[in-house]
Parts: C-alpha cells; structure tokens; sequence
C-alpha cells in the first residue's frame, strides 16, 4: 500500500516575519506547494493540500484528510519565541504513533543539517499532547483521533531575524529536507522513469487476412475499399 500524505500549512498571517516583509501563512503555503510538488513529481505516492478555507478543527482539516483515505498528517509551521534569539526546527508528534515520532524526528535531523543557523533547542522533538495542560495541539489531537500518523513541525523561528530571512531565501531547500524525511520514514520509492524507444531496434509486422477470392477483380475491390480507408492492403497469390 502506497502512503498518503495530507499537507496542512499554517493559515496564521498575522504572524509576522522578523525579515523579508511577509508572514507564517504565506511562507509555510509555499513551503507546503513546493513540498507537494516534489512529491507528486518525483515519488510513487499522493498528497493531498488542505483546503486553506477549513480550520484545524476535528470536522475541518483532519476530517477531509480523512475522508480522502489520507494515511499522515503533516502540519507545515513556522515559530516564535525566545525574544528573537531562539532558533532551530522543533517537531511535535503523538505519543501513541512511534512512525510518528520517527517522522517527526527526521525532520529536525534534515532542516538542522540546511540551517546554516546552529539550533538551540534543548527538546527539538516531543509529544505534542503535552501542550495545553495534557490537551495537546489541535493538529495532533484531532488528526490522531481519526487514526491518521499526525506531526506538526516547526520549520523555524520566523521571530529570529537570521532564521526568518533563511526561511524566505530557501524555500525549496527546505521543502526538500521535509520530502527527505517523508521518504526515509515511510520508505516511498521513486517513480520510474519510462524506458526509452530503442531507434534502430528490428521491428516484428502482424499481418491479418482479410478475406480469401476466387476471383481477382474481387479481391482488387477489397484492396480499393481498404486504402480509400488508410489502410496498406496487399494482394498475394497462393
């Protein structure tokens, strides 16, 4: 069975970035696009994006990747706090999934070996059912619910003038450690590429009888009717 990757970028802009002039919803949707279009490119797998008008809610984002036969949750985020000074990618998972703490642990490991910035996180990935007084995170809680592997990652901190500026100038790159980590952890093979025409190869030609005559005006009207119809009609004689 082929993996199912349902995206659920940030819908938070007034989220701001500390540089480049834009914010966590802008950022972590094309980070998200260009995840899903990497994907959809390269590997023998779906994603599906979620619909940006739907909220995090059981009955939002994680019901229509389940409904859509989903298989993991990925909540594509950015974060703040620590004055400005914090940095690093931190990942959340649940504590029931381990595929999801392993997912979630590729993905620090793949954006902390890009970020030329060093991380200063002491606990870069952890449960995310430990927020809110034992809560959780929505984006854990409620996709977890459904049965679906669910992380929430946080790609960096956009409150940290040098990590905000890295997120806007790579997105790509990072989008390419998020595939990486996908990949590793769920073992999604690559497409296979079409096997090239060989020119010059010798060609094997079928022929089939259309109809045996008596008569060679009959079979000369045969041959008549089918070229007029495109098709190469011969005449032989036995």
């Amino acid at each position: 069975m082929s993996v199912k990757i349902y995206l659920s970028p940030s819908d938070q802009p007034d989220n701001v970035y500390a540089a480049g002039g834009t914010n966590e919803k802008a950022q972590m949707e094309a980070v998200a696009g260009s995840i899903k279009n990497i994907l959809d490119t390269e590997y023998a797998c779906e994603t599906v994006m979620a619909a940006f008008s739907l909220g995090i809610g059981i009955d939002g984002r994680p019901r229509e990747a389940k409904d859509k036969g989903c298989h993991v949750y990925l909540a594509v985020h950015s974060n703040a706090g620590g004055g400005g000074r914090a940095c690093g990618a931190v990942a959340y998972y649940h504590p029931g999934s381990l595929p999801g703490q392993i997912l979630a642990t590729k993905i620090v490991d793949e954006l902390g070996a890009i970020c030329p910035v060093a991380s200063n996180r002491s606990t870069p990935v952890e449960s995310g059912m430990k927020a809110f007084n034992g809560q959780g995170f929505g984006e854990i809680r409620n996709p977890a619910s459904l049965g679906l592997i669910a992380v929430l990652a946080e790609t960096d901190f956009h409150d940290n003038p040098q990590t905000a500026q890295w997120i806007v100038s790579n997105k790509d790159v990072i989008a390419r450690a998020y595939v990486n980590a996908l990949v590793n952890t769920f073992n999604i093979t690559k497409k296979q590429a079409a096997k090239p025409v060989e020119t010059g190869a010798l060609l094997r030609y079928y022929r089939v009888q259309l109809g045996a005559y008596a008569k060679p005006e009959n079979a000369e009207a045969m041959q008549k009717k089918l070229k007029s119809l495109g098709f190469d009609a011969i005449i032989k004689y036995e």
